[in-house]
């Protein structure tokens, strides 16, 4: 008999689990799926519909050079408004979605779940989400190739292109991981509110400063929304699996 034939499992046979995610949900005879996984399969699954068929929308309007009547009507809203002080405020608040301080405040947070509090897999999340949000928008702007706009002259100088954001999908990347990790703590409620507060703002910034249409903010909320719901909704399979499997 061959070495292969005496390790071959027999017709009836059960084969072990796997011990990867995509194998436990395949062949899961021994390791079941976790309590309220197909609920969560829904919920990511139109989480993640939602906002991709937003963003589609979106990018089909650029591409066809279609107008969208609002981006140039709250554009020169927000340049109506235009003063000398606030101008300042607007020019330090922008920064707090910028590439200096969200990868800081991703890191250091990431840094002090896993080293401090011995947490792995929110250390995980918050640094898969930012770089993946990060690399993705490079992506996505070298595809789109849209201008900046033009309504006004800028305030602030940028040289790549405009679509989506790389402002609004970092900051809607960071607080949408800050609401998953407060979820279920009592910090819940505050976190939500503040961005709920912080995400707009960084958007509006944007669009006062000229270098972002607001189809831009949109289509960057949209890729962020959907990319760190799936990254969440992964890594909330994963733990569920290995208690599964634990037990």
């Amino acid at each position: 008999m061959s070495p292969q034939t005496a390790h071959s499992p027999g017709p009836g046979r059960i084969l072990p689990p796997a011990r990867d995610l995509v194998g436990s949900i395949v062949d899961r005879q021994e390791v079941p799926l976790p309590r309220g996984t197909w609920r969560v399969f829904g919920l990511a699954f139109a989480g993640f519909a939602t906002p991709v068929i937003g963003f589609v929308e979106l990018a089909q309007r650029i591409q066809g050079e279609a107008k969208l009547p609002f981006d140039r009507a709250l554009m020169m809203w927000a340049r109506r408004r235009h003063s000398p002080r606030r101008t300042r405020i607007v020019r330090a608040v922008t920064e707090l979605g910028g590439v200096t301080a969200v990868p800081v405040v991703a890191l250091s947070a990431a840094g002090y779940l896993a080293a401090v509090r011995g947490s792995r897999r929110p250390a995980t999340l918050l640094t898969v989400s930012l770089v993946g949000s990060t690399v993705i928008n490079s992506i996505l702007k070298v595809m789109y190739r849209r201008a900046r706009p033009t309504f006004f002259p800028h305030i602030v100088q940028e040289k790549s292109y405009s679509f989506p954001s790389g402002h609004a999908m970092a900051s809607a990347a960071l607080a949408g991981c800050a609401c998953v990790l407060a979820w279920p703590t009592r910090w819940r409620a505050p976190v939500m509110a503040g961005s709920a507060v912080y995400v707009p703002t960084i958007g509006a910034t944007r669009v006062y400063l000229g270098v972002h249409f607001p189809s831009d903010i949109l289509a960057g909320w949209c890729v962020s929304l959907a990319w760190v719901g799936e990254v969440a909704t992964i890594m909330w399979l994963a733990d569920r699996f290995d208690r599964s499997a634990s037990h």
